[in-house]
């Protein structure tokens, strides 16, 4: 049977509801994805993240003019880091049909019935597998952009939404001290279990599965003074 349809029927959908807090997942019949953000009924998504290999079109469509958001990404925009804003509804269902349109099989669609559900869930794939190679990602080192980056794959692999808390924010971007912590639906923070970041650092080979990373809410963890809306958070803006 074949897996490619050039209907966008997914991107109808979310585009209609929006994406409530964090990303949609939109998965394409070649096996690239694209990561959206957006509110219900707009014309033009927040963010889009394009998955790695997937190449956006060198269209005005495809183009960053909010100068905040960009120092906000480290100036990090475009086909370089796969972050892009205010992409038209039509660009991306330009970009989905290039790509032989939507896969058949796609993650967060509506529930399937009873008797396949369980089915469904026993099939699905590992999320560490999907993410085995991001061992030692951090090894020598992270920034904004491989946060969003890395935390970025974690989540569309069916892990938790991860976010990156930084000391400060600035004119260069995020820096300073970070803690690592897990974010739910209703912008709560969570601690995260040590094991994953000495993972992420190369300090040890698994982070243990993936249903044991969260830990304890942390309620006192409610403002910070800027974002980047996708997993980056500072204390305190200069």
């Amino acid at each position: 049977m074949s897996t490619q349809t050039l209907d966008t029927s997914r991107l109808d959908a979310v585009v209609a509801n929006g994406t409530e807090h964090g990303f949609a997942r939109i998965r394409l019949a070649d096996g690239h994805a694209i990561t959206l953000k957006v509110q219900p009924g707009a014309p033009a998504a927040e963010e889009v993240f394009l998955s790695p290999g997937l190449t956006a079109p060198d269209t005005e469509a495809w183009e960053n003019e909010d100068s905040w958001e960009e120092w906000l990404t480290g100036g990090a925009l475009g086909n370089e880091s796969g972050m892009f804003l205010d992409v038209p509804t039509e660009a991306l269902r330009d970009l989905i049909v290039q790509h032989g349109g939507e896969h058949e099989d796609q993650d967060g669609q509506d529930s399937a019935p009873p008797a396949e559900a369980a089915t469904a869930e026993q099939a699905k794939p590992d999320p560490l597998a999907e993410i085995a190679d991001l061992h030692g990602a951090f090894e020598h080192g992270y920034g904004a952009t491989d946060i969003r980056n890395i935390f970025g794959r974690i989540y569309d692999a069916g892990g938790p939404y991860l976010v990156c808390v930084w000391e400060v924010a600035d004119e260069y971007g995020f820096g300073g001290n970070a803690e690592f912590y897990a974010e739910d639906e209703n912008c709560r923070l969570f601690e995260l279990q040590p094991d994953v970041y000495r993972w992420l650092t190369g300090q040890q080979e698994n982070p243990g599965p993936v249903d044991t990373w969260i830990g304890a809410h942390r309620p006192e963890l409610v403002e910070y003074a800027a974002t980047d809306d996708r997993h980056n958070y500072a204390q305190t803006e200069r």
